[in-house]
């Protein structure tokens, strides 16, 4: 009987090291440019003497939602590189070939859902439409909680950027490595025989 493959997990496993330190640099380059407001805004923030404190800057970045809508951008390269086919396209395919495409897939949907709630919440909050007894404006939305959220949300995000990216670097380099034994065998076959008919 066959163990249970676990998604993700099992296709990192097959992954060399190489395969990895690619993957980090993919995900650096990339948060190098789309981390640019945060970053560059830190270096005004620090430049300025009439603004706050650099942890404020950050924390404001993070409770007004503008890090966890980033997060979400991030993840529409990711649903491209599921559903891309190498050669010749079927055009008939539902489902992504990518190894855990599914589970990439339905984490990537339940990111940019919890990125659009917490926006959503975050804009009708500061709007002021909605007041107390007193004409006060409601702020209804725990700024910790969107914090921490948004965080999260960014974590997760990086996380699966470097999953993803290291196992397509496993199946570009190392292809053999993905496929199932008999595949393996069938293709070492081929190849020798291949080389002996030269």
């Amino acid at each position: 009987m066959r163990g249970t493959r676990a998604p993700i997990i099992s296709d990192l496993y097959l992954a060399s090291w190489p395969n990895w330190r690619e993957g980090l640099k993919e995900v650096f380059v990339i948060l190098f440019f789309s981390l640019m407001p945060l970053w560059l805004g830190l270096l005004i923030v620090e430049v300025l003497t009439i603004t706050d404190d650099t942890s404020s800057f950050v924390t404001k970045f993070a409770s007004s939602s503008d890090l966890g809508i980033l997060s979400a951008s991030l993840l529409g390269p990711l649903l491209y590189m599921m559903f891309r086919e190498e050669g010749e396209p079927t055009g008939d395919r539902l489902a992504p070939r990518f190894p855990s495409g599914l589970w990439f897939i339905m984490i990537t949907m339940a990111c940019c859902i919890v990125a659009t709630v917490i926006y959503c919440f975050t804009y009708l909050s500061g709007t002021g439409l909605f007041y107390d007894r007193l004409g006060e404006p409601i702020k209804f939305v725990n700024a910790y909680t969107v914090t921490m959220t948004s965080w999260t949300l960014f974590a997760v995000v990086v996380i699966l950027m470097l999953c993803a990216f290291t196992i397509r670097n496993a199946i570009e380099s190392e292809p053999p490595r993905l496929m199932s034994t008999d595949t393996r065998d069938y293709v070492a076959d081929f190849t020798a025989a291949q080389k002996n008919s030269e």
